[in-house]
Formats: structure tokens, C-alpha cells, sequence
């Protein structure tokens, strides 16, 4: 251990949303209007990693976690405002539960609002010494069992409080951190995650995520799969075999747009993808938004203007 440290990063696109989980991989399809935007500090804490801040968006993301292997992550949400659906494990997620996010794992979720979060990384070895070893025990492994924990709420006020306390401590030192003093600070960080993990009430029947968030999965996968400017609701129900009412349910329930809503919008950051990387000399925003289905342009530029907070030319110009 040597001192605390800690560096701010800005949020203001759908790309940076890499810097809330440093993640190798990123999809993310806007559902709202504007572009995320946010706060993310980053602080190693001894030998503790942390991200935490602020993240207000309404975006489908799903991000793969990268990183050593030896080491494991918790998220956990802090405030109620925002509504995130997580589809690992099927249900919104509450202030104070807590997602495990260990390499090759995927954070896959639905965010709308504005969101309080923080997330420590620390090794097997480290976890075990604050406690964890009773996770750790037995023939199957703990971690790779369970992904997800719901304490009783009262644990979860608790905890929330408890790392709320110590995060306004580490963005606001006064004077740096070091030795004995930096040690209690990575205790009392780590504790509260392992509070609410240990103490982790929910029935077995409850590990597995409902229908609706397995169908839209597989839609998302599957449309990963073809070119965004051809699909039609009818080739999901088709390829999925599923009913146009059980595919509506699905979305609605997930992430609040139905399933026409979600393809535009897939096919508008597709547009804005291209647009970012071409040269303004070399085409034009009418050729691109044509070649991914969008034949009315006056609509085309409204909905890009209302998701990205800019118009298509400029997103071109700004390359």
C-alpha cells in the first residue's frame, strides 16, 4: 500500500459509458433523448480498485468485463431514482443489492434515469482475508454460482449509507491517505459489499431471469447477427418463433419501448457510428441515412436530433 489516489473522468457520449466498468466491448442503443452523461471517479484504494459517480442516460447497454482473472468485481446501485432492469437477473434493481462482475462476464442491463453507482475490484486472496472464505468454501465454486445479491432491506440501508460515508471521504481528503489510515479505509469500502453478500436472502427459484428478459436477449443476439437496415418485426417473430404480442410484452416489460422502437434506434446509432467515422469530403448524411432504411429524412433528422442532442451534420462535421 502506498497512498490514496484518485483521477475524474467526464461522461458526455454512448462510448464513454467504457469508463464506468472498463469494459473490452461495448453495445449500447439509446431509448431516450440525449447522450448519456456523467461522472466517473476512479480511486485505488491499497489494493482495492474503485469506480464511482453519477450516470444519467436512458440506454440498453450490455458491456463485457475484462481484467485479470484473479480479481472480482461488485457494482451496487446507491439511490432509488433511476430504474435499472438488470437481465441477469431478471428483475429492477433495488439500492444496495449487489452484481458480481468477474472477466468474461457481461453487465447487461437497461438504464433510465440518473443513476448514483460504485464498484470495487479486489482479489480472491484479499476477499477471502476480509471474510469471504465463507463464500469461498466448498466443491462449487461461490462465485461462479452466484451473480447477483438481495440482503434484507434493512442490511441494504445500511450498507448504502456505510458506502456513501466512505466514498465522501475518499473524493474529499483533505490531506493524503496513507499507511494504517489507508488500510481502514479499504476495510471499511470493502465490508459493506460483503455485508449484504454474505447475508443474501433470496429463494433458489429466484436465480432465474424471467421470460421476458431471455427474449429479448435472444432478439438482441440475433439482430447482432444481420445487417440493422434490413430487419422487420416480422423476421424476429419468424427466426425466434414467437408471437407479435408475446414480443411486445417482452420489450415493454424490459425496456420500455416496443420492438419497432428499439430497431430505429438501432439503426439510428448504426448511423451515427458511420457518420463518426467517415470523411465529411467523402459522403454525405443523406446516403448514409438511406442506406440504413431511413427514407424519410425530415423525421430521420428530428428523431437523431431528439436521441443524440445534435443534428446528423454536425455529428459528420465534428469528425
Amino acid at each position: 500500500m502506498t497512498q490514496l489516489q484518485v483521477a475524474t473522468v467526464g461522461i458526455d457520449d454512448l462510448d464513454d459509458l467504457r469508463h464506468v466498468l472498463g469494459s473490452g466491448y461495448l453495445h449500447c442503443v439509446p431509448l431516450g433523448r440525449g447522450v448519456p452523461t456523467g461522472t466517473v471517479c476512479h480511486a485505488s484504494i491499497g489494493e482495492v480498485l474503485l469506480r464511482a459517480g453519477q450516470l444519467s442516460a436512458d440506454v440498453r447497454g450490455r458491456a463485457g468485463v475484462d481484467g485479470d482473472r484473479n480479481r472480482i468485481s461488485f457494482t451496487v446501485k446507491l439511490d432509488s431514482e433511476a430504474r435499472v432492469f438488470s437481465f441477469r437477473s431478471g428483475h429492477e434493481v433495488l439500492p444496495g443489492e449487489v452484481f458480481r462482475l468477474a472477466r468474461g462476464d457481461v453487465n447487461d442491463y437497461r438504464l433510465n434515469g440518473r443513476l448514483c453507482f460504485a464498484l470495487i475490484s479486489l482479489s480472491t486472496a484479499l476477499l477471502a482475508r476480509h471474510g469471504g472464505d465463507e463464500a469461498l468454501r466448498g466443491d462449487v465454486g461461490f462465485w461462479e454460482q452466484h451473480v447477483w445479491f438481495r440482503a434484507p432491506e434493512a442490511i441494504r440501508r445500511s450498507a448504502v449509507r456505510s458506502v456513501r460515508r466512505t466514498l465522501a471521504h475518499v473524493f474529499d481528503a483533505a490531506r493524503p491517505i496513507t499507511g494504517q489510515a489507508l488500510r481502514q479505509l479499504q476495510s471499511d469500502l470493502v465490508e459493506p459489499f460483503l455485508w449484504c453478500i454474505l447475508s443474501d436472502e433470496r429463494n433458489p427459484e429466484e436465480r432465474h431471469a424471467p421470460s421476458a428478459a431471455t427474449i429479448v436477449r435472444n432478439v438482441e443476439n440475433w439482430v447482432d447477427g444481420q445487417s440493422p437496415q434490413t430487419i422487420q418485426i416480422a423476421d424476429l417473430c419468424r427466426a425466434l418463433r414467437l408471437s407479435r404480442r408475446t414480443l411486445h410484452r417482452a420489450f415493454a416489460e424490459t425496456l420500455g419501448v416496443g420492438p419497432a422502437g428499439y430497431l430505429t434506434r438501432k439503426r439510428l446509432t448504426a448511423v451515427r457510428t458511420e457518420l463518426r467515422r467517415s470523411d465529411p469530403a467523402a459522403i454525405n448524411v443523406t446516403d448514409v441515412a438511406t442506406k440504413y432504411g431511413f427514407w424519410e429524412l425530415g423525421r430521420f433528422a428530428r428523431d437523431y436530433r431528439r436521441t443524440f442532442g445534435e443534428r446528423p451534420s454536425e455529428t459528420l462535421g465534428r469528425r
